[in-house]
């Protein structure tokens, strides 16, 4: 497939990219491609982050609230890694305050969101109540086994008692029996197994999971793409998805729009259709980006 399809539509994603997309993912693209910094990253996530140190303001697109939450710090977490966002870096050192803030000790988990969502609109699948934990697998996976990656990967500036009362939580779960639930459940505790200064003790059991999950996961599942779950060469579960990678790059060609983009799957326009709007396009520079990387990791452009 590497070749003229997928250079002009590597090209047009780029373009769409630098023309539409938010600074945040303009910034991350050119830092994936060679064509940036990791400041320019932490300048273009400046404000997203609040003064408690947490994240909101519709990072994660299909929540807008200015409040600071789980998910959308989480989000701004993958950012700062993949742009090589160091442990002296304040605005990491200020997230991980929040981290610690925002932490419930009684369950050992951090909440996804809080009622604060309604302070702007969302997606009716982030509607709070209180028994969202429930629906949500307890938020043992999602969000909590992706924030304590975050807790390794940059450990010199880790709280070391929030990392000890969030290990001990995750393992009492594994001996519960306790699995992740889904792909949202599965993409978290990939980011915790691809965190390098993980321990074995964590590491091991966690990926043993997510490999039987993986495996008995329908391939046609648009929640979990194989490049979502192996997005370049090399990943824990790069093996699994090779006889998956080519179809899914054919999928992702065809799927491409004529502006360049690629667009969501999803649409939440009947609970507000401006805020949707809005959240679209912020989603389609995402999904963009993130297209135009996959291409650029398998290096499928003829390089």
């Amino acid at each position: 497939m590497a070749g003229e399809a997928a250079r002009s539509a590597f090209e047009r994603g780029c373009a769409y990219v630098e023309a539409k997309a938010r600074p945040l993912d303009v910034a991350l693209l050119r830092h994936r491609l060679g064509q940036g910094g990791t400041e320019a990253v932490v300048v273009a996530l400046g404000p997203f982050q609040n003064a408690d140190g947490g994240f909101g303001h519709g990072l994660e697109p299909d929540l807008s609230t200015p409040a600071s939450s789980a998910i959308a710090t989480s989000v701004a977490f993958q950012a700062l890694r993949g742009a090589g966002a160091q442990a002296d870096e304040p605005m990491v050192q200020r997230g991980l305050q929040w981290l610690e803030a925002a932490f419930d000790w009684d369950r050992g988990v951090w909440p996804i969101i809080g009622p604060d969502v309604d302070l702007a609109p969302h997606a009716f699948w982030w509607d709070w109540d209180e028994d969202l934990a429930s629906r949500w697998n307890g938020f043992r996976f999602n969000p909590s086994v992706e924030l304590l990656g975050v807790l390794y990967a940059y450990l010199p500036a880790a709280p070391e008692r929030l990392i000890e009362r969030a290990e001990q939580a995750l393992l009492e779960d594994l001996a519960a029996g306790r699995r992740p639930e889904g792909a949202y459940d599965l993409k978290c505790a990939l980011r915790l197994v691809r965190t390098a200064a993980a321990p074995g003790a964590i590491r091991g059991p966690i990926e043993a999971l997510i490999r039987a999950a993986v495996a008995a996961l329908d391939p046609d599942d648009t929640h979990a793409p194989a490049l979502d779950l192996a997005p370049q060469p090399g990943e824990p579960l790069a093996d699994l998805m090779a006889d998956r990678i080519d179809a899914a790059f054919e999928r992702l060609l065809a799927e491409q729009q004529p502006d360049g983009s690629w667009a969501p799957f999803w649409d939440w326009s009947a609970v507000d259709a401006q805020a949707w709007a809005d959240a679209e396009g912020a989603w389609r520079g995402v999904l963009t980006r993130q297209a135009v990387e996959a291409l650029h990791a398998y290096d499928r452009i003829g390089r």
